[in-house]
């Protein structure tokens, strides 16, 4: 080695501070156990600033009624209810959540009058003792039949 390298090297030997011994250097952090934000190790391509998505809501789509001829047959329809009905003023709160057949025959959605069970109405024009069946609900040939609770009991399917 060169008489200037030693020289350079005790130039800088002597302006370093003498740092901690070993013994006395803290132990290195350790990750905890479990996950989470904030706990080593992370994911650095993870932006703690953005929820993770949620789940897809479920729900449970339920047939309220089956009945034994064409749906049209035991329904009034009703001219008034399917007008507000295309307007979106008479309508149900979840399109076909609860549910109506006939043999052969596309599904009803069906809301109640009692309590407005899936009905979303405004202008109270709904009844407590009457079932709404509704087809085509998100369009403009939106058609809403009513029948009288009572008339329908023996169609009722249980939970």
């Amino acid at each position: 080695m060169s008489r200037s390298c030693l020289s350079w090297l005790l130039a800088l030997c002597l302006l370093v501070p003498a740092g901690p011994s070993w013994a006395e250097r803290p132990a290195a952090a350790r990750p905890e156990q479990g996950g989470g934000m904030g706990k080593l190790p992370w994911q650095s391509w993870i932006d703690p600033g953005r929820l993770p998505p949620r789940p897809v809501p479920q729900r449970r789509d339920r047939i309220v009624y089956a009945f034994d001829q064409a749906g049209r047959t035991q329904l009034t329809a009703n001219p008034e209810l399917s007008k507000l009905c295309r307007a979106g003023r008479f309508m149900q709160l979840i399109d076909l959540h609860y549910r109506a057949f006939g043999p052969r025959e596309r599904a009803f959605g069906v809301a109640y009058g009692r309590m407005a069970v899936n009905l979303y109405d405004p202008l109270h024009r709904r009844q407590d003792d009457t079932v709404y069946f509704f087809r085509d609900q998100d369009t403009t040939r939106c058609a809403v039949f009513t029948a009288r609770q009572e008339d329908l009991r023996r169609f009722y399917i249980g939970p």
